[in-house]
Order: C-alpha cells, then sequence, then structure tokens
C-alpha cells in the first residue's frame, strides 16, 4: 500500500504501532528491531506489566473509537498478515474476486488514514491531561 502511493509515512508509522501494542497487549511480547547494543527495556515486571496494560488500553480505546468492524480488518491486515484477496474471501464471499479485493484495499486505505488521526488523538489528550495535572497548585 505504501509503494502503491496508497497510503503515507503517518499511516505506515501508525500501522506499525498498532501491530507493536496489540501484539504487546495479547502476547506480552516486544518485536525489537535489529539491536546496536543499548539496552532500550528497563524495570522490573510490574513496569512491564503497567506497560502491557497501558498498551491493551490504548488498542481498546481504538476499537472504541473506529468500531469493531475496524478492529476486525485491522487484526486481518495487521495482526493474521492476510492478503487482500484472501481478506476479501471472508468479507465479501458473494463478490467477484477482483471486486471484493478492490473494496477491501479502499477500506483499508482509509482505515490506516482513520488509525493515525486516532493515535493523534489519543496522543493529543494525553499531553492535554499533562498539562492540566503540571498546572495544579502543589498544595491540594
Amino acid at each position: 500500500m505504501y509503494d502503491a502511493g496508497d497510503i503515507g509515512d503517518d499511516e505506515l508509522a501508525a500501522a506499525d504501532r498498532w501491530y507493536r501494542e496489540y501484539v504487546f497487549a495479547s502476547l506480552g511480547v516486544v518485536e525489537t528491531p535489529s539491536s546496536d547494543g543499548r539496552v532500550r527495556e528497563r524495570g522490573d515486571i510490574h513496569t512491564w506489566m503497567m506497560g502491557r496494560g497501558q498498551c491493551s488500553a490504548r488498542i481498546t480505546q481504538i476499537r472504541d473509537m473506529l468500531g469493531l468492524c475496524a478492529h476486525v480488518r485491522l487484526e486481518m491486515l495487521l495482526a493474521r498478515e492476510m492478503s487482500f484477496s484472501v481478506m476479501a474471501r471472508h468479507l465479501y464471499p458473494a463478490l467477484s474476486e477482483g471486486r471484493a479485493r478492490m473494496k477491501v484495499s479502499a477500506q483499508c486505505a482509509l482505515l490506516l488514514e482513520q488509525l493515525a488521526h486516532a493515535y493523534e488523538v489519543l496522543s493529543k489528550k494525553k499531553n492535554s491531561k499533562n498539562l492540566v495535572n503540571d498546572k495544579l497548585p502543589l498544595d491540594i
């Protein structure tokens, strides 16, 4: 999709983030790129599980924001790595393969745009909460 120009850098980054958070939330596994020798994971089992819970909460928030149908398509596309043809057979069994594949491709491109926007909204909410907490007086 990226090479075809259907999605841009923001959508690609959002898809990668969603996939990593989904895998961490559901399996407790962090996939890391090849190491440059620096240790990035710090903390103990408690901070690790808190991070896993936060990822799970974000996945749930995104599912609530985009809807269950969108979540199913994200799982099919990113987590299960299904092709558009396979997704089309599952989602639109009564349509011709070409037409169904085109529908799925267009839906996935739109969905990744919405996913990028959802992460942006969540980030803005988090930053605005941090600003409000920073402005509270210390003697409360």
